[in-house]
């Protein structure tokens, strides 16, 4: 009858659907990071430059072309899935305007709160990827464990980066040291409160862990007479003590709109930092810095080399001034 004819038709239409349906290109094996105007893009080996935000069908957006060392951007934003004729109309935009920053579960100085740039990241994943392979994951299982939260742009820029398995929650850390109850995680990447005591105790944590770590904080704190003692040794051999990932251009800082009271329109310093963007916040660089990096033991350090647009340096007499001048260009 009418209903067995419906059926017929319904299976006739999928069949359809089926013959003419546009396979889903392969993504590429292999994303790095790069940098263009504040915005982090990722770079495919065949040049093509992607956005790190996936369209609304999970496909990579394309947005421009690596060509001697810069991008080029391409007219229109353009999907994997639009690039195959699977889909029409306005692709979305590469970035999204930051999350709402929600009240902290713990107390913090305003100074403090400062979010990574999406280069810092971009230069470390090769140390990651390190680690994943020492653990014998993939680096899309890797755990990745950042104790101090602010807004959670380092979540969305490592996921970006091919890592999204990162906790990093609006929790003490302080209070989870003392219970002893840590989340599991392979490796602990941060960019820790400069203000006292956080760098002393985030590096007193770090070397009792027995795991790797990496650090972002200022060229001073190597300086202060509690690193070596925080470390737990004094200098130690050279298969121990931390090595330094210094970038050729001093990074940024990006705090979230919102979080602190003398940025807003007004404030004491509002006039003094610098441009905003509505994915990253407003851009400070109160420091010159760079990644303290331990935990990695001979074997890991012996395949460490220095990530595109940085300096490696394996001992605190090999960092570079602290205007880094003698490496720009």
């Amino acid at each position: 009858g009418k209903k067995r004819e419906k059926r017929k038709a319904k299976r006739a239409a999928k069949r359809r659907l089926k013959e003419v349906a546009v396979p889903e290109p392969a993504e590429p094996a292999e994303l790095q990071g790069v940098v263009l105007g504040g915005e982090l893009l990722l770079r495919a080996a065949d040049g093509t430059v992607y956005a790190s935000e996936r369209d609304d069908r999970g496909a990579l957006v394309a947005v421009g072309r690596w060509e001697a060392g810069a991008v080029v951007p391409l007219p229109k934003a353009v999907s994997s899935s639009e690039a195959a004729g699977g889909a029409t109309g306005e692709a979305r935009q590469p970035s999204v305007p930051h999350p709402v920053p929600q009240p902290l579960a713990f107390s913090a100085a305003e100074d403090d709160h400062c979010e990574t740039a999406p280069e810092a990241y971009a230069h470390i994943v090769s140390l990651l990827r390190l680690v994943a392979r020492k653990r014998g994951v993939p680096p899309e299982e890797l755990r990745i464990w950042d104790p101090y939260y602010c807004n959670g742009a380092v979540a969305r820029h490592l996921a970006a980066l091919g890592f999204p398995h990162v906790h990093n929650a609006n929790e003490d850390f302080y209070a989870r040291l003392d219970s002893g109850d840590l989340p599991e995680h392979d490796v602990l990447l941060t960019n820790p409160p400069y203000t006292h005591p956080h760098p002393e105790r985030l590096l007193a944590h770090c070397a009792a862990s027995g795991t790797p770590w990496l650090a972002l904080m200022p060229n001073w704190v190597y300086t202060k007479d509690y690193y070596w003692a925080a470390l737990g040794r004094s200098h130690g051999t050279a298969d121990t003590q931390p090595f330094y990932i210094a970038p050729r251009k001093r990074y940024n800082y990006w705090t979230p709109r919102g979080r602190r009271s003398d940025l807003t329109s007004g404030g004491a310093k509002a006039k003094t930092h610098g441009h905003t963007n509505a994915a990253l916040g407003i851009r400070t660089s109160p420091f010159v810095s760079f990644w303290y990096c331990g935990g990695f033991g001979p074997a890991l350090r012996k395949r460490v080399t220095p990530p595109e647009g940085c300096v490696l340096c394996w001992s605190t007499e090999e960092l570079p001034p602290g205007d880094y001048s003698q490496y720009s260009g």
